[in-house]
């Protein structure tokens, strides 16, 4: 690792204190992964994760606050990081595919909806199984490529936005080229992600719908949860999957 990395790195494990900034709005897939893993790492404090594909860095810091815990860290290939991230000195420009840290120094890692564009997913898992310590978690949402129809639980998206998205993906379908590496935001058949995660993870959990039960449940009527997430039906009508796994060994 170059010195000024290892110096930036070191820098985001002594942050100042931050317990009176603002705790940002996030997505509900990030809520959940905290919920889950405050169960997991109930016995390690403070717990120390990194977060792959972070965007803005507002997830970084929401887990951050969540997870009572300086050594949540965030990083991104783009540098579009929001004040409160900058502010608090835990987001740093990085390429998955070749992390800046040493093995096995972080309890979890997350992708929240990044693994289908880092160009190699393969690639990227094993680096973060590398960097997780044994016994390490990762937990993962990425869009379901056998959907028949996405983004409709957006909320930061308008109708318009929803309808031209889902006619591109059918688009480039029909043209054969609903692929990630085509530039499509197809993402991971279900078996397809479980061969990956299987690879290099055990104690595979695949928590679709559970999670959708979790985001929808104040939302829609049990009755049509229930139909949409039926055996048969749920490979199609859950526009994304969610996965834990653990590192062992």
């Amino acid at each position: 690792m170059p010195a000024r990395c290892k110096r930036f790195v070191a820098g985001l494990y002594i942050a100042a204190d931050v317990a009176d900034m603002p705790i940002p709005s996030v997505a509900t897939m990030v809520v959940h992964c905290c919920s889950l893993l405050r169960q997991h790492l109930e016995q390690l404090e403070p717990r120390s994760g990194l977060v792959v594909g972070c965007g803005t860095g507002d997830e970084v810091v929401y887990m951050r606050r969540t997870l009572r815990s300086k050594k949540v860290i965030g990083l991104d290939l783009e540098q579009r990081f929001s004040p409160l991230a900058r502010a608090e000195h835990c987001v740093l420009l990085a390429d998955a595919k070749g992390l800046p840290f040493p093995s096995g120094v972080f309890d979890f890692a997350a992708a929240f909806h990044s693994l289908e564009h880092v160009g190699d997913p393969r690639l990227a898992l094993n680096e973060i199984c590398r960097v997780l310590r044994p016994g390490g978690w990762f937990y993962l949402g990425v869009p379901n490529k056998s959907r028949l129809v996405g983004y409709l639980g957006s909320f930061d998206a308008t109708p318009w936005q929803k309808v031209q998205w889902n006619v591109m993906d059918w688009g480039a379908r029909l043209r054969g080229k609903f692929h990630n590496e085509s530039g499509a935001h197809a993402g991971f058949r279900r078996t397809e992600l479980l061969d990956l995660l299987g690879e290099r993870f055990s104690n595979i959990s695949l928590l679709t719908e559970e999670f959708l039960r979790f985001k929808y449940r104040d939302r829609l009527p049990k009755l049509l949860l229930d139909l949409l997430l039926a055996p048969g039906i749920i490979n199609y009508s859950a526009p994304a999957h969610y996965a834990l796994c653990q590192r062992l060994g």
